[in-house]
């Protein structure tokens, strides 16, 4: 009897808390608040109802990688710019972000996405024989991206099955979300589920929104997200001298740029320095492509044209002097724009390929990640991009 009520009591107390979180978070994911999309955070990416309960007439997508946590404290980041260009930008990236994640999310918002353009920033070191890690895809991973994505109507069978076949081998490593992901594409694609399998999917679906819905309603909450700010009317805002704002922001590296790869100081001793020995010449049996990324690549572009979403890919540099220092064969590197220009032309996509600066001092703060030039560059192509007619 006192276990029985100990777990009532248990119970009750649950389901109060988690009222209480959902009367408390629950409501305010449609914020109507410009900073929505500009705000970093991996929680928001990961839960479809936030991302996709912000998409207005006039947002455009911005999809990448961990650069979105680099130079957030600068003018020159994205969240900055577009934010001061009256531009409602939704930008969806973290570390171990990579092609197949944004597939799944693209695919998911995309009936939403009324303005039908996304820039997607490619880093080269996304490829390689191996792809997407198993490990790293499994902690992207979106139940709630997933579901939607196979509900979205204007994806072929084709390319459905392509995306749950990668998916499900990917998630090897994690058996739980594996076995979810299997139950979900039974539930809503095949109509043979039993009444066991659609009362799982529910009581699962539920879990998972809940606990999104409170992460994120509790995270943007802290964030000071209930503050908006206003905005001034893109209308009103005149092109950035784009030539000046790079060599503002050359000037402004200069100054903390004193070691042999041309990097940030701060990111070089933090970053670097600890890896030199180890990485000498680690790299010289290096290849970028072929690479199962490629194929990812495709399937992001086969969502875009069967959702006609016009697309930009965005390729990334590396630091030159750097990947001299482990060894990494030049001609090896320099094949992937020639690869991704390839892909592009395939799906008939425009491209912008910045791997010609993987020299350039004060593009990138270390290794792979832009700095303020490089910052200025990626956005002054995106916002040509979003602009055109």
């Amino acid at each position: 009897m006192k276990k029985i009520t100990a777990f009532l009591m248990a119970l009750v107390l649950f389901i109060g808390v988690a009222v209480s979180a959902h009367m408390l978070t629950n409501h305010g994911l449609d914020t109507n608040n410009l900073k929505f999309g500009t705000w970093i955070s991996t929680k928001k990416d990961l839960c479809y109802r936030a991302v996709a309960s912000n998409i207005e007439e006039d947002t455009v997508l911005m999809m990448g990688s961990s650069e979105f946590y680099y130079g957030k404290d600068t003018p020159y980041h994205p969240t900055e710019m577009f934010r001061n260009l009256g531009m409602n930008v939704m930008c969806i990236g973290a570390a171990q972000n990579q092609t197949l994640s944004h597939t799944i999310t693209l695919a998911a918002v995309a009936p939403q996405l009324k303005n039908k353009k996304v820039v997607l920033i490619l880093s080269p070191t996304w490829f390689g024989p191996e792809g997407t890690e198993k490990s790293g895809f499994a902690a992207r991973f979106s139940e709630s991206m997933y579901e939607a994505m196979l509900e979205n109507k204007n994806i072929s069978e084709e390319t459905k099955n392509k995306i749950i076949h990668r998916t499900e081998d990917l998630l090897s490593v994690s058996p739980g979300a594996q076995e979810r992901a299997k139950l979900a594409s039974k539930v809503i694609l095949e109509g043979n589920a039993s009444l066991k399998d659609k009362v799982s999917f529910l009581s699962n679906k539920w879990i998972t929104q809940e606990k999104e819905n409170i992460n994120v309603g509790l995270l943007w909450k802290m964030a000071g997200g209930e503050n908006n700010s206003e905005y001034v009317p893109a209308a009103e805002v005149k092109e950035p001298d784009w030539n000046g704002l790079a060599r503002e922001a050359d000037e402004n590296m200069s100054k903390q740029m004193d070691n042999p790869f041309n990097m940030d100081d701060k990111l070089f001793k933090k970053k670097i320095v600890p890896e030199m020995k180890k990485r000498k010449n680690a790299d010289k049996d290096r290849t970028l492509v072929p690479s199962p990324e490629c194929d990812d690549l495709r399937l992001f572009l086969d969502v875009c044209r069967q959702n006609d979403i016009e697309a930009m890919l965005v390729l990334l540099p590396i630091n030159g002097w750097w990947y001299d220092y482990t060894g990494f064969p030049r001609e090896n590197r320099e094949k992937i724009s020639p690869e991704i220009e390839k892909i592009a032309a395939e799906y008939g996509v425009k491209t912008s390929d910045m791997f010609d600066q993987c020299y350039t001092k004060g593009f990138l703060g270390d290794n792979v990640h832009p700095a303020g030039k490089g910052w200025v560059r990626i956005n002054e192509e995106a916002y040509k991009f979003f602009k055109e007619d």
